[in-house]
């Protein structure tokens, strides 16, 4: 018999190509970027319903260090290039295996923010999450104030299912936050 591989290790192996973006497992040599982008105040805000808060390097590599080791782990993650270029990570998470759904996460660089690669980035996942996964449903949370974002997410697919009134801090008061989902074509 075999032995046991672990997703995260699989994942370095695998390669996902867009219209305009390159998905690809995160190697430890990306961690200095990461960490980079996990300190961009508006960045962290925008990706996480946690408060930003400081990130260490070491706390990047830890976590990085037990994706690799857990062979079940529930978060299959892959960084965004563009021409070669480090611009974002996109993620799976919380992943219901009976259900047959997760959710969906992406940080992409400011600097990238606005150029229609984290849409592709976002496509690209759920077509892996659908026809390689055999997921039936992908969903996220997004501020609803965000314009920009809901509008890249319903391009890519996506219809709100709900919304959270004032669901989260930011920019100085509570937000509403909007529950959007995209179910496989079969299964929706």
């Amino acid at each position: 018999m075999a032995p046991a591989v672990s997703v995260a290790r699989l994942l370095l192996a695998i390669v996902l190509s867009g219209d305009r973006v390159r998905l690809r497992g995160v190697e430890r040599d990306d961690l200095p970027q990461l960490w980079e982008m996990y300190n961009d105040l508006e960045v962290e805000h925008r990706s996480s319903d946690g408060p930003p808060v400081p990130t260490p390097q070491a706390l990047v590599q830890a976590r990085f260090d037990a994706r690799v080791a857990d062979a079940n782990s529930d978060v299959v993650m892959f960084v965004i290039e563009v021409d070669g270029d480090l611009v974002g990570e996109v993620m799976l998470h919380s992943i219901d295996r009976y259900s047959r759904s997760c959710h969906l996460g992406i940080s992409l660089r400011r600097d990238r923010w606005g150029q229609g690669y984290g849409q592709d980035a976002v496509r690209t996942l759920v077509r892996y999450a659908f026809g390689y996964l055999n997921f039936r449903k992908v969903s996220l949370e997004v501020l609803a104030e965000d314009p920009r974002a809901v509008g890249a997410y319903r391009r890519a697919g996506f219809a709100e299912e709900g919304r959270f009134r004032a669901h989260t801090w930011h920019d100085g008061r509570y937000q509403d936050v909007l529950r959007m989902a995209v179910f496989r074509p079969d299964q929706g």
